[in-house]
Parts: C-alpha cells; structure tokens; sequence
C-alpha cells in the first residue's frame, strides 16, 4: 500500500539457471530516496566453462525531475568457474576461483523518451562507474562505461504510423587493475548483429599446445556505434528494419580490429506478448576481425534500450 516492491524471479534452463529475491522501499525514512535490495543464485554455460554466482547488493536511488535519476550501489558476490574445458585458455583457468568481487558504484541516468511502446522521439543517456577492491573482495579494478540511445521520427504515413531511425553509442573502459575474464567487455549476438555472441573480443592463449586460439576472454576497451531505420509494414502488427551494427572490444583504447555488419528484419508485436516486439534480424558482415565466428540469424526481444 505504500509503493513497496517484492519479487522472487525463477529462471531455469539449459544453458542459464537463476533465482532472485528482491525488495524496494520508495520515500526510505520519508525522504525521497529509495531503498533496494537484492541477492540469489545465478549459473551460465558458456562454450569453455561454467560461471557460478551466489550474489547480493543494495542500492540507493533519487530521482531529479521528470528526466534525471541518480544511484549509488553496493554489489558483493562470490564467482567461481566449473567445468573449464581442455585446452581452454590460460587466463581462463587463472579465473577459476572462487573469487569474491566486492563492488562500490554510482550511475546518472536521463530519459526523455516519449513511450515504451514503438519509441519516436527523445533519448536516454547512461553513465556509470564502478571500483571493485577498495576496501573488500579479491578483485581491483575500476570499470566506467557510457550508453546512449536516440530515436527520431523520420515519416508518418496517412494511418498515422511512424517510422523512426534508432542510434545507438556505447563506450567502456577497464583501468587501475586487471578484472577477470567475467567482468571484461564483450560484443556479439544482440550487441552486434552479424558475429556470434561474445565473440569479438581479444581470443585467448593456450593452456595446452595446439590449443584452440579462437576463445573470447574479453578486453579492457569497448565502443559501439549503430544505427536502425524502422519502417511499418502490415497495420500495427509487422514492421521492417534496416540497420547499421559496428564496434571493437580490445586490450587498448583504439579502434584495431574494428567490425562492421549491416542488415535487415522484422519486428513482430503481439498483444498476448505484451508491448515488446519479437525481433528476427539477418546481419551480413562486412569488416571482420581474425578468428571470428559469424552469425547471419538472430531472434530476441527487442527492448527500447
């Protein structure tokens, strides 16, 4: 009755298994902050190993007028990696653990999108910083990363329907320590149509000879730029897309290895599915880097950002 907030989530599956507990107080102490919490149990299949989290943190939120909202957080968490493959990199099993990751954060977000629902116009910008190690925890290292999203209204046809072009830039980078492989960047799947997922990043080093050398670990710098045309095409139930996908994830600030794919889709939306679309994208790429894996199909929900 006061806006309190309390949700168990329970994800099981083949490849990803989660359980999540969490709570939010609006108006902490009658004060405009909001107080949250959160812990569980999350476990991954990648294609070299198994990550394992038990987890949990707290946050501490404001909101400034209509578009401004700040956080503060506070993340622990205890990782291990199981079931590492043979031949798998060094750096992957100098990750194994168990590590507990003790994290201390701060984000500025401002949205002045005008709906969930098939965006047209407005933007939302999002800035954050995290140090793992200060004072706690078996991890150092500092992590910020920027995320920008625009949509503009290009067209409106006689019905009324808008079509609207999407632009998308994200920035990263790891300083003042050396973060493991899990909490290093990587692009690919969703994040970069036309490569497989995870898969444009620095590849590993052996643990054996004759090892595979096309294994991700992740990198210390990421960027991504992209951009998105959609268009409708059958009432209010199928639209077209054409896009723009671009990016590198390396060691260094700079744009070596840098990918490029372009492609075409639909989104499907579905009242029973609620107001996200189903997305079915074709990528092809154009600018590939060495020991990448491609993917021409991806099928996701497609979120406004």
């Amino acid at each position: 009755g006061a806006g309190q907030k309390f949700a168990i989530t329970f994800q099981p599956g083949n490849e990803i298994f989660s359980y999540d507990i969490s709570l939010s107080e609006p108006n902490i102490f009658d004060t405009p902050y909001t107080l949250g919490g959160t812990g569980g149990y999350y476990r991954r299949i990648f294609r070299d190993y198994t990550e394992e989290r038990i987890y949990g943190g707290a946050a501490v939120t404001r909101r400034f007028g209509d578009v401004w909202v700040a956080e503060g957080r506070w993340n622990w968490a205890n990782i291990r990696l199981d079931d590492i493959a043979f031949g798998a990199p060094i750096q992957i099993y100098e990750d194994e653990g168990p590590s507990d990751a003790v994290n201390t954060g701060v984000s500025v977000i401002r949205t002045t999108i005008d709906r969930l629902t098939r965006p047209t116009k407005g933007s939302r910008i999002d800035l954050s910083y995290d140090n793992f190690g200060a004072y706690a925890g078996d991890l150092s290292f500092n992590r910020v990363r920027g995320d920008y999203t625009g949509y503009f209204a290009i067209d409106r046809d006689f019905l009324g329907r808008t079509s609207t072009l999407r632009v998308d830039a994200s920035v990263g980078y790891i300083f003042g320590g050396e973060a493991p492989t899990y909490e290093k960047f990587y692009l690919g799947g969703r994040t970069l149509r036309g490569f497989e997922f995870r898969t444009v990043s620095p590849k590993g080093t052996p643990s054996v000879p004759g090892g595979p050398v096309d294994i991700p670990i992740g990198g210390n710098w990421l960027l991504f730029l992209g951009a998105q045309y959609q268009f409708p095409v059958v009432g209010e139930v199928i639209d077209g897309v054409f896009f723009c996908d671009s990016g590198t994830v390396t060691e260094e600030v700079g744009f070596d290895d840098y990918r490029l794919s372009f492609g075409l889709g639909i989104r499907l939306y579905l009242p029973q599915l609620g107001p996200t679309p189903m997305a079915f994208d074709f990528a092809f790429p154009i600018m590939t880097g060495e020991y990448d894996e491609t993917q021409v199909f991806s099928f996701s929900a497609e979120l406004p950002f």
